[in-house]
């Protein structure tokens, strides 16, 4: 009897631990800091300005109750200036509402643009905003396809809430 409690409580230990490790795996985010960092580095941007979390409502519409972490930056060099939000959203409702206020910011460069700028219209013809899980990003920039690239490539760390 000993010998099948031990036999029988050994396979509980193995199936928890399974079931820990699954959940683990499962929870996994990118780290929105260091693409952040990889694409300032990476794409050689002098003169970034951060966008604070309390900024963004007045700037995007977004709560900032809806944000878990935020990584943003605008550039004022050239004629099309970056504007790089990454939002990391505190839940699934709020991923949602971040995608809408960032899709709605798209078009109105896109507006904006398409009157009196037909290649910065090109450009902007060409970003989106991108969602990877809690993570909603949007790239607007010249060099939108490489932040894009850095931010699909920079691999996925834990994520703890």
């Amino acid at each position: 009897m000993k010998r099948f409690i031990c036999a029988l409580f050994a396979i509980l230990m193995i199936v928890s631990l399974c079931a820990c490790s699954e959940q683990t795996s499962g929870n996994t985010a990118t780290d929105i800091a260091s693409v952040k960092e990889q694409i300032i580095n990476d794409l050689k941007m002098d003169g970034t300005m951060d966008i604070p979390a309390s900024r963004l409502l007045d700037l995007y519409g977004i709560e900032e109750e809806w944000i878990a972490d935020s990584q943003c930056f605008v550039t004022m060099e050239g004629v099309f200036p970056d504007e790089v939000i990454m939002l990391r959203a505190k839940d699934k409702d709020s991923v949602s509402k971040i995608q809408e206020k960032l899709e709605a910011r798209l078009n109105e460069v896109k507006v904006q643009s398409q009157s009196y700028d037909p290649e910065n219209y090109a450009i902007a013809q060409e970003c989106m905003v991108i969602t990877d899980d809690t993570v909603v990003a949007l790239f607007l920039s010249p060099q939108h396809s490489k932040m894009e690239k850095i931010f699909e490539t920079t691999p996925d760390v834990e994520f703890t809430e």
